[in-house]
Formats: C-alpha cells, sequence, structure tokens
C-alpha cells in the first residue's frame, strides 16, 4: 500500500524500520503533519491499512574519541562501546524567520526561548510588525511548533 502510493507522491521518503517496541515497519518522511494525516487516512480508507505513527524523530550525529561520526535516527541505535568514547553531538537546527503583528512579541519570543531558541535578529518593520529570526532546534519545531505560534 505504502508503494503504491508513495507512486503518485515523490515527495514521501520511506526506509524500512525495525523496532523494538513495534517490530518491522517503515520511517516516513513528509513534507509536514498535515501531509501525514492525509497519507496516513490515505493508507486507511484506501486500502484498509492499520496505521500505528510515532512521534517525528531527527537524526543526531555523534563523534567518537576515534574521530568516527555516526549518524542516528534512534538512540537505540547509538552502539554503546567501551573502546571508544562519545566527544561530541550535534543536533539539526533550523533558521526561522517569523513576521508577525507587534502585540504578540512576547508571547512568540517566549515560545521561541521555550523551544530552545536563539535570537539572531528583532527589527521593527513598521509600527505594526515585527521582523524575528531565530535559530531553533529540528527536533523542538517539528511536532507542534507551528500550531502553537498560529
Amino acid at each position: 500500500a505504502i508503494e503504491k502510493l508513495t507512486c503518485n507522491d515523490a515527495s514521501v521518503s520511506v526506509a524500512k524500520e525495525t523496532s523494538t517496541a513495534l517490530g518491522m515497519g517503515f520511517r516516513c518522511g513528509f513534507l509536514g503533519l498535515l501531509h501525514m494525516d492525509v497519507f496516513h487516512q490515505r493508507l486507511e480508507q484506501e486500502y484498509g491499512t492499520q496505521v500505528i505513527s510515532t512521534i517525528p524523530t531527527v537524526p543526531y550525529t555523534f563523534e567518537y574519541s576515534d574521530g568516527t561520526k555516526l549518524q542516528v535516527q534512534n538512540p537505540a541505535a547509538l552502539p554503546s562501546t567501551p573502546k571508544y568514547r562519545v566527544t561530541a553531538s550535534w543536533e539539526p537546527t533550523v533558521i526561522a524567520t517569523i513576521i508577525l503583528p507587534s502585540e504578540y512579541v512576547g508571547a512568540v519570543i517566549n515560545l521561541c526561548s521555550d523551544r530552545r531558541g536563539q535570537q539572531l535578529e528583532y527589527t521593527f518593520i513598521d509600527p505594526q510588525r515585527v521582523f524575528l529570526k531565530y535559530q531553533l532546534p529540528l527536533r523542538e519545531i517539528v511536532v507542534d511548533f507551528y500550531d502553537e505560534l498560529k
């Protein structure tokens, strides 16, 4: 069913995944939560497939003391090796630009700060509108940031 739907929607990425809790499945990438919801509904309605969705995840990169780097989607996949220790880790970030009415500046700054955002720019476009630029961890915005921002 997934293969048939992805033939019509090239923007969906699919990879086989195994979970200790859920067993065999697929890791799918979408253009957003609405895109995911539509795909999910089509699987159920057109193919009668029961779908179990988990929250979106993002890849982290780890560097070991021997200099090797490993990108991990799932923390369970991070190998524990006594020979080498993790010396550095990176998480993906985004640069978000937000234009908003000036009366909402405080609430949006609080939202971005609560999501571990770093303010890069704060400019009044005119007395009624503000331009904000933040660097935010992708993990903090991938699930419900837009819903909270609205």
